[in-house]
């Protein structure tokens, strides 16, 4: 997909989900690591700060962050979501969500073994419209 186009693919994604999500009632027991640059923020980059930390926030970093990364994952930063842990291999290869364990995992039936986060977890799984807007993300950022 065209650059140009990245912003009103998430304009039209915006605009189907009609909501956006609810602010929780207490503060997060972790904040998303910001991404560091050296330079100007890159498309990819600002729509992780906007989008996907805030997803992976509410399902993912309890159990995957810099005290407790579990499968030596961390999903509280662009560089641990690309990297992936020992498990499931590569988090994100960029172009190509179906061979991007992040979504794959959080694709993946809660049944399912790896699945994330697992039946288990008090954590939510991402909706569908949110598990879209993580693939078109990995789909438009190359």
């Amino acid at each position: 997909m065209n650059r140009a186009l990245l912003p009103l693919a998430f304009a039209a994604l915006a605009l189907a989900e009609g909501t956006t999500p609810a602010k929780p009632a207490t503060a997060p027991a972790t904040t998303p690591t910001p991404t560091k640059t050296s330079g100007p923020v890159s498309e990819r980059e600002r729509i992780y700060n906007e989008k996907i930390a805030p997803l992976m926030e509410k399902s993912c970093v309890g159990c995957h962050n810099a005290k407790k990364a579990r499968g030596h994952f961390r999903a509280d930063s662009l560089a641990g979501l690309v990297k992936g842990g020992e498990d499931a291999g590569e988090g994100i290869s960029w172009g190509k969500p179906k061979e991007s364990s992040v979504y794959l995992l959080a694709a993946a039936n809660r049944s399912e073994k790896l699945a994330m986060p697992p039946k288990k977890s008090d954590k939510p799984a991402l909706t569908p419209a949110e598990l879209e807007t993580l693939k078109i993300w990995i789909e438009t950022s190359k």
